[in-house]
């Protein structure tokens, strides 16, 4: 149950992370940084390596998956993912008619 909710708060901080990314001038990273998350992020991007790509080429895909971290960077960029599909056009919308509230 602990890893259930530990992997909805680390899509929660993907979806914090989307919504800045939609927002212009406001940083993804930014948040990432705020909500502790910013060096486990930046070590599992550099994970993917030659090594790990040679892991995929040889067919062991379930070891390159855990060499990168697999389960937080899948979790965060679906949060990510989600919240700028759904947030994008609101977004807009605000950013055309309501720019001094955004």
């Amino acid at each position: 149950m602990k890893n259930i909710i530990s992997r909805f708060g680390l899509f929660l901080k993907g979806m914090a992370m989307g919504a800045a990314d939609v927002v212009p001038g406001v940083s993804g990273g930014t948040i990432a940084f705020i909500t502790g998350i910013y060096e486990e992020l930046i070590s599992s991007i550099r994970s993917i390596d030659h090594n790990t790509l040679k892991l995929v080429f040889r067919g062991k895909l379930v070891e390159a998956f855990h060499a990168i971290n697999g389960k937080f960077l899948v979790t965060l960029f679906a949060g990510i993912f989600v919240s700028i599909v759904s947030l994008a056009r609101i977004i807009k919308h605000l950013l055309e008619n309501e720019p001094i509230i955004v």
